[in-house]
């Protein structure tokens, strides 16, 4: 993990949380110490220190393509493998999913990259672990099997805590309850709370900038077009309205962002 700023979080029990930022900020390595697969300081999990501690790496899985399955082994052996492992292993799940992803039952070394990213999936979500972590798992997914990861995403929600590791908001902010950001200032909280306050105003330049200056809010991107000047303000906690009021009063434009343009735009400020 990069130089980060000491985290400071808590992702509750029953909720899907997305963990996003930049590439080599240390998500996988977070998940891995969640996990109980490296040392950490002070990070809990279940109340406990995870490294190495079999009471939390037995309600806890971990699965995504830097965690692959053994590549000489095929999908049945590792389904064994998995009822042996967890105590409340569902094969029937496993069937199931199997069916649903239309993944051959083969070795797991002649796997595509997306069959590999369903597999590890149907294995978390067969293990019955109450903590799944799961790292970039739709990579390499069509159209068609995506879709089924997302209906299986929410059919398992609020029955275990997941935690999502990706960079593609726009297709799962649906699914999400919180956002944890890595970045030189680690963020997180509920998803309508950030979106809510992270606001875009567009308009002329001068007009623009006379609404900053009232303001007095920082901005976390700026740019600039023939048409309008368009800047990302960050109106937390409870500033969004002045935000607004200022935009009509000046007569500029004022709307929410995506939660993806939020959490680029934090991650870059």
């Amino acid at each position: 993990m990069k130089n980060t700023p000491a985290l400071n979080f808590e992702l509750a029990q029953g909720l899907t949380h997305g963990l996003v930022g930049a590439n080599g900020v240390g998500k996988t390595t977070l998940l891995r110490m969640m996990a109980g697969q490296f040392p950490s300081m002070g990070l809990r999990v279940f109340g406990e220190e995870p490294f190495d501690n079999q009471r939390v790496m037995d309600r806890t899985i971990l699965m995504g393509i830097d965690n692959p399955l053994f590549d000489g082994w095929n999908v049945k052996k590792l389904f064994r493998i998995g009822q042996v492992r967890w105590k409340t292993w569902n094969q029937d799940r496993a069937d199931e999913l199997v069916d649903a992803f239309e993944l051959p039952v083969q070795n797991y070394s002649s796997l595509s990259r997306g069959q590999k990213s369903a597999m590890g999936f149907i294995f978390a979500v067969a293990s019955g672990c109450e903590l799944m972590l799961l790292d970039e798992p739709y990579l390499g997914l069509d159209v068609q099997r995506r879709q089924v990861f997302f209906d299986v995403m929410r059919e398992e929600q609020g029955t275990r805590t997941i935690v999502v590791s990706t960079h593609h908001l726009s297709e799962i902010e649906g699914y999400l309850d919180t956002i944890l950001l890595l970045s030189d200032e680690p963020l997180s909280g509920p998803i309508d709370e950030i979106v809510d306050s992270i606001v875009a105003v567009s308009g002329h330049a001068s007009q623009l900038d006379r609404a900053l200056g009232r303001l007095q809010l920082p901005v976390l991107a700026r740019e600039s077009s023939t048409l309008a000047d368009r800047a990302i303000i960050d109106a937390r906690p409870k500033f969004a309205q002045c935000v607004f009021d200022q935009a009509k009063d000046l007569g500029l434009r004022a709307q929410e962002v995506t939660l993806e343009e939020a959490v680029l735009a934090l991650g870059e400020a």
